[in-house]
C-alpha cells in the first residue's frame, strides 16, 4: 500500500516511529525546506497578509506574551528573558499597534476564542492584560460560545490573588497553570524553580478564590530520568489539586538545550507513561479518547481552551499577534518576527515601521493545509472526518484512502460516527500514523532524517 505521493506506507510508517521525538502534532518538521519553493518574497508580506484574511469568516486569536523570569531547559518556545525581560512596557506598545494594523482586515468577522500564551503572560500588570484583551476582540462580532483563557505560573499565582481576581473580572473564564512535575530532581534537571507542595497548593486556593472555574493543569512526560512511579505521583497530586482538566504534555527535545538527552528516552517507555496516567486519570474521573492530550471531568466538555477546540476538530484559521506567534489563514501559514531569532529587535522594527511583523509566510496549496490541519488534530486523538470534508471539499477516505485503510486493517484507528480515532493500540504508533497524512514533500523530508 501507498500514500497518496506513491511512497510505500510501511516505510513511512515505520520512520515516523523511529523519529518520534520529531513526528508528533507539530507540522512540518522542516518549514523552510519543505515549504521554500511557497515562500513570499518579503517585500509582498504585507501585501499577502491582507489578501490572506479576505475570505475568512469565522477565526480565532492567539496572542504571545513571551515574557519569563528565565528560559526553562525544556523550552522550545519564544521566550525573552534577561534584559529583554524587563521591556514590558515597551512590548505591550508595539502589540497593541500590531492589533490595530489588524482591526480593517478582521471587523466584522465572528471570532470564537482568544488565548494568552507565552512564556507568562501574567508577567504583565492586570492593567496590560485587560487593555489587550479588549483591544484585541474590537470590532469582532464575537461568537456566542467565544470563551478567553490564559496561561499562568505556579509561582505567580500562588503570589498574585489580586491580579488572579483582575483578571478574571476581565472576562478571562479559563485559567490553565504548568505544573508539569512535582520531582525535586527531575525540576533541578529542567530548570524549574516553583514545583514546591506548598507553592502549588497556594496557587490552587488563589485561582479558586478568584472564581475560576475552568482550570486546567498542565504535566509534563518524556523526559530522560523521569520514572514512571515519579509521573504516578504528580499526576495523583494533580488531582488531589481538584482542577477540571489535566494536560499531558510529551517533551519535545527539538530545539531545546537538552535535546541530546532525546537518545536516552525510547518510544516504549513513553508509550509506558502515557498509557499508566491514562489509566489512572480515566479512573479518578478524567476523561479522554486514547491518544487525547487533556483530560476533563466535566461532561461534554473537551477541557481544552475554546480557541484551541475550535482549531484542532475544524481547522479553524487563527491569528497570532507578539513575537514569533504562527497565524494560519484559509491558504497560508505565516510566523511573526522572532520566530527563529527569539530577539525582539525584528518584531519592534517591523511595528515601527508600520509593516505586519511578518517573519515568513508561504502561500500553501490544499496537500500542505491538509497536513497542518490533520497533524494537529491527533492532539485531540484522531480526525474528525465531516470537518475535514467541509474544510476541503473532499473526504478523508477518498483523499487518503490507502492509508486510511491500512491503519483500520492494523486496528491502530476505527471509526466512532464521524471521528476516526486512535484505538487503544494505536495511540501507541501515534508518531508513525501522523506522517501517513504528511504532504509528500514531508514524507520525503521524514525519510531523508537519520533516526
Amino acid at each position: 500500500m501507498k500514500t497518496e505521493s506513491g511512497l510505500l506506507i510501511e516505510n513511512i510508517f515505520r520512520k515516523g516511529l523511529e523519529n518520534h521525538h520529531y513526528a508528533n502534532t507539530a507540522y512540518p518538521l522542516d518549514g523552510k525546506k519543505v515549504w521554500k519553493e511557497f515562500k513570499v518574497p518579503a517585500d509582498k508580506s504585507d501585501n499577502e497578509v491582507r489578501k490572506q484574511w479576505k475570505d475568512v469568516n469565522e477565526m480565532s486569536l492567539y496572542v504571545h506574551i513571551p515574557f519569563c523570569k528565565k528560559r526553562c531547559l525544556y523550552c522550545e518556545y519564544t521566550v525573552l528573558s534577561g534584559e529583554e525581560a524587563y521591556m514590558k512596557n515597551e512590548y505591550v506598545d508595539k502589540l497593541l499597534k500590531e492589533i490595530g494594523y489588524y482591526r480593517e482586515l478582521t471587523k466584522g468577522k465572528r471570532l470564537v476564542g482568544l488565548d494568552f500564551g507565552g512564556g507568562t503572560p501574567t508577567t504583565l500588570t492586570a492593567h496590560q492584560i485587560e487593555k489587550i484583551l479588549n483591544q484585541s476582540i474590537l470590532g469582532f462580532n464575537l461568537d456566542l460560545e467565544f470563551a478567553a483563557s490564559i496561561e499562568t505560573t505556579p509561582k505567580i499565582a500562588s503570589m498574585k490573588r489580586e491580579k488572579l481576581l483582575a483578571i478574571r473580572r476581565a472576562g478571562i473564564e479559563r485559567i490553565s497553570m504548568g505544573m508539569q512535575t512535582i520531582d525535586s530532581k527531575v525540576l533541578q534537571e529542567i530548570g524549574r524553580e516553583d514545583g514546591t507542595i506548598e507553592i502549588l497548593k497556594r496557587a490552587r486556593d488563589n485561582i479558586r478564590n478568584s472564581n475560576f472555574k475552568k482550570f486546567n493543569i498542565d504535566l509534563m512526560y518524556g523526559f530522560a530520568n523521569q520514572s514512571l512511579e515519579s509521573f504516578l505521583t504528580t499526576a495523583d497530586f494533580a488531582v488531589q489539586l481538584d482542577p477540571e482538566y489535566i494536560t499531558l504534555y510529551r517533551m519535545r527535545y527539538k530545539k531545546t538545550k537538552i535535546e541530546e538527552q532525546s537518545a536516552k528516552v525510547n518510544l516504549e517507555d513513553v508509550n509506558k507513561l502515557y498509557s499508566a496516567i491514562y489509566g489512572f486519570l480515566n479512573q479518578k474521573g478524567y476523561k479522554a479518547n486514547p491518544g487525547k492530550n487533556t483530560f476533563s471531568r466535566l461532561e461534554n466538555d473537551p477541557g481544552t481552551s475554546r480557541y484551541l477546540t475550535k482549531r484542532v476538530i475544524e481547522g479553524v484559521p487563527y491569528l497570532g499577534l507578539g513575537l514569533g506567534a504562527q497565524s494560519m489563514s484559509l491558504n497560508s501559514i505565516y510566523y511573526n518576527q522572532g520566530a527563529a531569532s527569539k530577539k525582539l529587535g525584528g518584531y519592534m522594527k517591523d511595528i515601527k515601521e508600520t509593516h505586519f511583523p511578518v517573519q515568513d509566510i508561504y502561500s500553501l496549496p490544499d496537500d500542505e493545509m491538509m497536513a497542518k490541519m490533520i497533524s494537529v488534530s491527533f492532539y485531540f486523538g484522531g480526525i474528525n472526518a465531516s470537518a475535514f470534508r467541509k474544510r476541503f471539499g473532499v473526504s478523508l477516505e477518498s483523499k487518503f484512502k490507502d492509508s486510511v485503510e491500512f491503519l483500520k486493517e492494523k486496528k491502530l484507528m476505527e471509526y466512532k460516527g464521524d471521528f476516526f480515532g486512535l484505538t487503544e493500540t494505536g495511540k501507541n504508533y501515534v508518531n508513525g500514523i501522523i506522517p501517513l497524512f504528511y504532504s509528500g514533500r514531508s514524507q520525503e523530508n521524514l525519510l531523508s532524517k537519520e533516526s
